[in-house]
């Protein structure tokens, strides 16, 4: 099945913010959804997202205490559609706030409806 991903404009600015590079991983973060569009875990009460942890290079905290991608897979138009919605460091916020789970549930959705503004490839 196509696998096509889009990028939300929180993501693109939480990644050019983050100190270690994060942007970097993402042609291998791309790879692994390939394979497996719902690799990250399911977020209680919001199970439209999941969370992935990102181990990024020069980083030497590994994946548990590095960096995570919040996104979201939906099938739709006989392909899969991730969106890449947040990224940020575990060292910085241990977790996001239900306030902010919901803006990125409606931001998902806002992509969802029209992907073609958001391809990232």
């Amino acid at each position: 099945m196509d696998v096509r991903f889009h990028c939300a404009k929180r993501a693109r600015q939480s990644g050019k913010k983050s100190k270690h590079g994060v942007l970097q991983t993402c042609g291998t973060l791309k790879q692994v959804l390939r394979l497996n569009p719902k690799h990250g875990v399911s977020i209680p009460r919001f199970h439209d997202l999941r969370k992935m942890r990102l181990q990024v290079p020069g980083l030497k905290v590994g994946k548990s205490g590095g960096y995570r991608l919040i996104y979201s897979a939906r099938e739709m138009d006989e392909a899969v559609h991730i969106v890449f919605l947040e990224t940020y460091f575990k060292g910085d916020k241990e977790d996001l706030s239900a306030a902010e789970y919901e803006y990125l549930t409606a931001a998902a959705e806002s992509v969802f409806a029209n992907p073609t503004l958001h391809d990232w490839e």
